[in-house]
């Protein structure tokens, strides 16, 4: 039995340090300095990601300019920043993604060889990557997202613990009871034992959600039981195929983890269920009747 969960220890020390990091940022995320040290992490992890992303194509004789997407990655989350301090310059994060597209094909002009595979590639890395990291800047933030909106804390600890819920569910069931596989093209220890107690957990973890939202403001973190069932589904099953949409393109660069953090292996490992699940929250709050 203990054989099966051989990559526990390393999973459990670094949960434990991400948990206590992320609770701290989170509690004093209105804090002006905490803000600007969100800022830097958020743009380590879309750099570091960035990297890791370059490093799979190069595998496919794709080169990514890096450097050109990490200082554009940096640009775009300050921007976001900004806009989510002052919102009279909210149209600033729109003004750099369409800055960032000339960049991209401004580049290239003298670069030709391979732009019409390398074009695509960089805006489909920047839409990958870069969008949903902004949009959890939002969810932290939601002031720039309505009006109604007075404090995000709630909110992105929800994103996240019913994301990572779903991938701890999907890890214990599969290492116990796991049989029948999944997506054995795409990553073969996954299995269809693990996906519906991925699913299950996500919307467990969601109804306990909602019996917090019944001690909170409206205005702080609302979620009704309906909604909680809905949205606590659509995050098991979009978590789950964020995480597979990372493997498939690790298996086709025929690489086992991004990078070689213990524990998680790198930030696209990290970050791939958070991918798929950002913006459905973020869409969420956006339609959220108030």
């Amino acid at each position: 039995m203990m054989t099966r969960f051989v990559d526990l220890g390393n999973r459990l020390l670094f949960s434990s340090i991400s948990v206590v990091v992320l609770g701290f940022l989170i509690y004093f995320s209105m804090n002006p300095f905490v803000q600007f040290a969100i800022f830097i992490l958020v743009s380590a992890i879309a750099v570091t990601a960035i990297w890791e992303y370059a490093r799979m194509l190069k595998t496919k004789a794709i080169d990514l300019p890096f450097w050109l997407l990490a200082v554009l990655a940096v640009v775009f989350i300050f921007a976001s920043y900004l806009s989510i301090l002052h919102s009279s310059v909210s149209a600033v994060t729109g003004m750099v993604i369409a800055g960032a597209f000339f960049a991209i094909f401004l580049y290239h002009f003298a670069k030709v060889e391979g732009a019409l595979v390398n074009i695509p590639t960089c805006l489909f890395t920047a839409f990958y990557i870069l969008i949903p990291l902004g949009l959890m800047l939002r969810i932290l933030y939601p002031s720039s997202i309505s009006n109604y909106f007075v404090d995000g804390r709630l909110w992105i600890t929800y994103l996240i613990v019913v994301t990572k819920i779903t991938d701890v569910g999907a890890y214990f069931a599969g290492k116990m009871w796991g049989k029948m596989k999944l997506a054995p093209s795409l990553s073969p220890k996954k299995t269809m034992a693990g996906a519906i107690a991925g699913l299950v957990s996500a919307i467990a973890s969601s109804l306990f959600f909602t019996g917090i939202s019944q001690m909170t403001p409206p205005a702080v973190f609302h979620l009704a039981l309906v909604p909680s069932l809905i949205l606590g589904a659509l995050i098991g099953v979009f978590g789950q195929l964020g995480d597979l949409a990372e493997s498939l393109l690790k298996r086709d660069a025929n690489i086992k983890d991004s990078n070689k953090i213990p524990g998680i292996g790198g930030s696209l490992d990290m970050l791939d269920s958070l991918l798929f699940t950002a913006p459905i929250v973020y869409l969420f709050l956006r339609t959220m009747p108030t």
